[in-house]
């Protein structure tokens, strides 16, 4: 045998071992990993002593108010940035006026707010937007 026959032999060799070495899914895409979470929609949020209310982080879905029921409680609500509500905006919200709303963004948007209950500040979020 030559010595270029070798050499062709060995380069083909080499050349069969390096495709062997790829990954076999050339052209195969990966899927990837979701979890599709599903929440239900906030209208009352429920006043209270213990968390300022029973659901510190509310989902509000698009086009939906929110009422604060008092059960017995003097409350009023702040937004700290950013208003949700279109109508009547973040202005007052206490127990006069405890129905705010709608949100109106299609937008996943974490609102951070704060609402005092009988002279104690709590730190409860509302999650609005996304549609329904």
């Amino acid at each position: 045998m030559s010595f270029s026959r070798v050499i062709s032999r060995l380069a083909a060799l080499l050349v069969l071992l390096s495709l062997l070495a790829f990954p076999t899914s050339y052209g195969q895409q990966k899927v990837p990993d979701y979890v599709q979470l599903k929440v239900t929609c906030m209208t009352t949020l429920n006043v209270n002593l213990q968390t300022g209310v029973d659901v510190p982080d509310a989902y509000v879905c698009k086009n939906t108010k929110v009422t604060w029921k008092a059960n017995d409680h003097i409350f009023f609500v702040f937004f700290k940035h950013d208003c949700p509500f279109t109508t009547n905006g973040c202005k007052e919200i206490d127990n006069a006026y405890p129905t705010a709303g709608p949100i109106a963004s299609d937008t996943f948007t974490v609102y951070d707010y704060g609402i005092v209950v009988d002279g104690k500040l709590f730190d409860p979020h509302i999650i609005g937007g996304g549609g329904h």
